[in-house]
């Protein structure tokens, strides 16, 4: 596989790991307009079944600019336009740092499987759009603090279930 398509396989299937260790489903859209990831679960009250969008961005040690707090990304316009502001679905950007070269992706024991390295999130709800004369991209900052875990997915959800409009 191309090196740069494996990565960003890789990176998908990265957070598709977190997301099933959090028990959560995971989709992938198709075609692919922006969102590479759509997680769901299967709440105990039907009304409560939200779903959660994710854009995946995978990077290489080495390949991205880090700026004092965090990981600088560059996203083309349309693409931000699609991550940003309040959806009924809500939907986060996710950058996954993975090694530089794929034989250093996992490594395998007889009691554990190990993923390497690590993913960061950002919601672009709260970012306004920026003026766009002559831009082809918009430049945003995910935090290092933003680490993806399983309970920030947890609590992703349940923010979804709070914004549900009472029937």
């Amino acid at each position: 596989m191309e090196l740069n398509n494996h990565q960003g396989w890789y990176g998908e299937t990265f957070v598709s790991a977190i997301a099933a260790a959090a028990g959560f489903q995971v989709a992938v859209p198709y075609p692919d307009i922006g969102k590479d990831l759509i997680l769901g679960r299967d709440h105990e009250d039907p009304e409560l079944d939200v779903q959660i969008a994710l854009q995946v961005k995978s990077r290489r040690v080495g390949e991205f600019t880090t700026c004092g707090t965090g990981f600088s990304i560059a996203l083309p316009i349309d693409q931000f336009k699609r991550l940003r502001g309040r959806r009924q679905v809500p939907c986060y950007l996710v950058m996954v740092v993975v090694p530089e070269h794929p034989h250093e992706y996992i490594k395998v024991a007889q009691q554990a499987l190990t993923l390497h390295h690590s993913a960061y999130w950002l919601s672009l709800e709260n970012h306004l759009l920026p003026v766009q004369q002559g831009q082809k991209s918009v430049t945003v900052t995910v935090p290092r603090d933003n680490l993806l875990t399983t309970e920030v997915l947890h609590e992703f959800f349940d923010r979804a279930c709070e914004e549900v409009p009472a029937s």
